[in-house]
């Protein structure tokens, strides 16, 4: 384990609801190339706060990159709405484009 991914997973423990922290938990996974907890981080991330859009995306990317494109798809949508909720048109027009591209 990196010491970020320790020091992440020890502040976790201390706030088990903070949203950032299981973002950041879910992203380290994702760049030692370990799915399996990527994709366990970004769903517990995205159950207990389903607003947390930049979840979405970097989830969709990742079933994208898995090659499971319909997974993709979906979470692209729901991010989509979720960012258009929030007024963060931005992030929208970047997980269309992503979208548009599956």
């Amino acid at each position: 384990m990196t010491n970020r991914l320790e020091a992440l997973l020890n502040l976790l423990s201390k706030s088990p609801k903070d949203s950032f922290i299981q973002y950041g938990i879910a992203l380290e996974y994702v760049a030692k190339k370990d799915n399996v907890n990527a994709e366990k981080y970004f769903q517990a991330l995205l159950e207990s706060d389903p607003n947390y859009v930049p979840a979405y995306m970097q989830y969709a990317i990742l079933k994208s990159n898995l090659n499971e494109i319909e997974a993709a798809k979906q979470l692209f949508s729901k991010g989509i709405i979720k960012a258009r909720e929030a007024g963060d048109k931005r992030t929208a027009s970047e997980m269309e484009e992503f979208l548009d591209e599956l």
